[in-house]
């Protein structure tokens, strides 16, 4: 693997975590200062007014990216109904619950927040039984070392502990229910941006959001509370939008693209030191000493989660089926393959093929077809191999990503683009 390459990758790792850490910085702002002035209205209308602006703001993206939403499958369609059921209806309800009886002293902010802290387990657990992410050992040894750092954050000054928390309590079961909500849906919205671009994920989810949310407040909200909304409510919903609503999902989806789900969740995790800093710069709230040592050790664990969080090696079977000759046009014959619905992201993938007792080298294009950009399709170009395999199955080990996929204006130039990562892959620089 190259060097340029080689830190080029993990910068784009480092880029999605920073991603992700940002997003939660907004979600912290929204917990402590701006959620709290909505204590007066129904959780459910501050849910649906705060997804509904944040659609109308990323809409357009549908309308750019109507091409690929429509080639989804209906594995994708289920993630993102997974995602906008739980983590945009329920989980940013019961969430919202949870805050509002906090406000009301029903139960304590810190109960709220040790529960809705338990979302990396329910998001590593489901990540290895879903997605079958298998990561590196010395990776969920340092997802333990960042829950419990954020744990001694949070709590060592009230000395609360899971034996304390009362779980018939209504505030405690809605942070439980938000924290499972959130978790999955952090592992199916890696699933759907694995094969959609960010943005029109980010669209997707307030939209079916809006609508699921809308439905509900029928049913639920009498409409004479539509009138409670106050200007200056009106104004901060706004900001919502811009920062911890559609801004922060716009951001979160973008580095959750660029890392395993099981990163992801726990890199949300930078809750915790946001509040810290926050509450020290407008409350004048100080850390003692346990808390310090406590975010020195989480920010290595961030640290060290970005690199480990690489996935290992993707390892697939498909049947070669009859494509389109584009390939062999191109003087570039390639073998299209059944399988195309994997849960990698789209690109131009270095891989090993294994067929017939031996093994090749070769370039696998999984994603939209370049002219024709309404399906997605799955072919192999395979190196030093020339022969008849239409209908054989083919054992395919994906490598390493070579780059992005992309529109060539002319068949010549996705040509040289082929030469190209012909010669990456010779270099091994993926």
């Amino acid at each position: 693997m190259s060097i340029n390459n080689k830190f080029g990758l993990k910068a784009g790792q480092i880029a999605g975590a920073l991603a992700i850490m940002l997003a939660a910085l907004f979600w912290s702002i929204d917990g402590l200062f701006i959620r709290p002035k909505f204590y007066v209205l129904p959780a459910e209308l501050v849910v649906f007014l705060e997804h509904m602006l944040g659609f109308i703001v990323l809409s357009p993206f549908i309308f750019v990216y109507w091409h690929k939403i429509k080639a989804l499958s209906t594995k994708s369609w289920l993630a993102l109904g997974w995602v906008s059921v739980f983590g945009g209806l329920i989980g940013t309800i019961f969430i919202t619950k949870a805050f509002f009886a906090a406000m009301d002293g029903e139960v304590s902010f810190a109960t709220v927040v040790i529960l809705q802290k338990l979302q990396p387990i329910f998001a590593l657990l489901l990540a290895r039984l879903i997605l079958k992410e298998k990561l590196d050992k010395r990776f969920y040894k340092w997802a333990i070392v960042a829950i419990v750092a954020s744990y001694f954050i949070a709590f060592i000054k009230t000395g609360l502990n899971l034996s304390n928390i009362d779980w018939a309590h209504n505030g405690a079961l809605f942070a439980f229910i938000a924290a499972f909500a959130f978790g999955s849906s952090t592992v199916f919205g890696k699933r759907i941006s694995n094969h959609l671009d960010y943005k029109a994920v980010a669209a997707l989810r307030f939209g079916l959001t809006s609508i699921l949310a809308f439905i509900l407040i029928i049913i639920t909200v009498p409409f004479k509370n539509f009138n409670l909304v106050s200007l200056e409510q009106w104004g901060l919903l706004g900001i919502i939008v811009l920062t911890s609503g559609a801004g922060s999902m716009f951001i979160y989806y973008f580095g959750l693209r660029r890392v395993p789900a099981s990163t992801a969740t726990v890199l949300e995790l930078f809750w915790p030191f946001s509040a810290l800093v926050l509450d020290y710069v407008f409350n004048r709230n100080y850390l003692n000493w346990m808390q310090i040592i406590a975010l020195v050790i989480l920010l290595i664990a961030f640290y060290k989660i970005s690199v480990l969080g690489r996935l290992k090696k993707t390892i697939f079977s498909g049947r070669v089926i009859h494509g389109q000759g584009r390939g062999k046009l191109l003087g570039y014959p390639t073998a299209n393959l059944d399988k195309i619905d994997l849960d990698i992201a789209h690109g131009v993938y270095a891989v090993r093929v294994n067929f017939d007792g031996k093994s090749y080298l070769g370039l696998m294009h999984f994603g939209f077809k370049d002219v024709f950009r309404e399906a997605v399709s799955l072919e192999i170009l395979i190196k030093d191999f020339s022969g008849d395999i239409y209908g054989e199955e083919l054992k395919v080990e994906v490598l390493g990503k070579i780059r992005e996929l992309e529109k060539f204006a002319s068949p010549e130039i996705l040509v040289e683009a082929i030469k190209k990562d012909l010669q990456s892959l010779a270099q091994g620089a993926y």
